[in-house]
């Protein structure tokens, strides 16, 4: 059989508990165990016999998060809060969120998808995200993904916002020079009228 999906309960973050996901047949694959009180909590990610082979820590002002799998290391970005995000390291273009899921990983250099994520129902679960990959060794990078995306919708985290490739040096000095970084789920909501 082929491991190359894994099911995360839908209310995982809701919950503000420790969680498991599981494998196509329904064995343990990977728990996640963190704080959950802030966005700003270090979770750690646990193997089916218990060691822990990574984590998700957020950096200064929580606009990132440094996903640490193994001795490698990733960032997950928000660039606009549940519409797009992208994972530094593998190349990701994610064009969705959970709340309108199904969404895919596309890799932005060569448009291919790595990965899909959907809702389904999965055996006695209940409601769960199947977190499906092309290729086997991306799975828990894929999870980590989820599981970041799914800690920066639940808090309404800030957004990157996108950046400008035409900017001077000027301009990006000042936009790093900025004290406030990011854009709050408040002037998100008030800039696209929702």
């Amino acid at each position: 059989m082929k491991n190359n999906k894994l099911y995360m309960p839908a209310d995982a973050l809701k919950r503000r508990e420790d969680f498991d996901l599981w494998y196509e047949d329904g064995s343990h694959a990977l728990s996640f165990k963190g704080a959950w009180s802030a966005e700003s909590d270090k979770v750690a990610m646990f193997g089916r016999l218990g060691g822990e082979n990574g984590h998700i820590k957020p950096d200064s002002k929580t606009l990132a998060y440094y996903l640490r799998l193994e001795r490698y290391e990733y960032a997950f970005h928000t660039i606009r809060l549940f519409e797009q995000y992208y994972v530094e390291g593998m190349k990701w273009d994610v064009f969705g969120s959970l709340e309108q899921a199904p969404f895919e990983f596309v890799n932005e250099e060569t448009g291919q998808k790595g990965g899909r994520v959907r809702l389904t129902d999965f055996r006695d679960k209940g409601p769960c995200y199947e977190i499906m990959v092309k290729n086997v060794v991306d799975l828990r990078i894929a999870a980590m993904s989820v599981v970041s995306m799914a800690i920066k919708e639940e808090f309404k985290g800030k957004s990157e916002g996108l950046r400008n490739p035409n900017a001077t040096r000027l301009q990006k000095v000042a936009q790093w020079l900025k004290p406030e970084k990011g854009i709050t789920y408040e002037e998100l909501k008030k800039e696209r009228g929702w």
